[in-house]
């Protein structure tokens, strides 16, 4: 019975509406307009400055700079990494000749010359 009358009321008042009722009676506003509650932008300004800033509410731009941040730390990481992996093989590759021919080098043994096994008897 209850949805039969919200049913009957809902039908009723849209056949109103289409009819352009509401030229012939006007309905006012059922309640003063009141400020809404809480600080203004405007206010805000005033009180902090007018220096135009952005407004840091874009998740999505927090997140692509957050991403870019831990890149550039990658990067800087694989570059140390890089730089240390080329002073080691640097330190175990060996010198080229101008610096080895300025290093010491041991006495030369002198060159025995290759002595034949003595002939054997026929």
């Amino acid at each position: 019975m209850t949805g039969f009358c919200f049913a009957l009321t809902y039908g009723v008042t849209q056949r109103l509406l289409a009819l352009n009722v509401g030229e012939l009676i006007r309905f006012g506003n059922g309640f003063d307009v009141q400020v809404f509650p809480g600080t203004s932008l405007e206010s805000l300004r005033l009180r902090f400055g007018d220096a135009e800033a952005e407004i840091r509410g874009d998740l999505e731009l927090q997140e692509l700079q957050r991403q870019q941040q831990e890149q550039a730390k990658r990067q800087a990481e694989e570059a140390r990494r890089l730089e240390a992996e080329l002073r080691q093989t640097d330190a175990l590759q060996p010198l080229p000749e101008e610096q080895a021919d300025a290093l010491p080098q041991a006495p030369a043994l002198p060159d025995a010359a290759p002595t034949a096994p003595p002939a054997l008897p026929r």
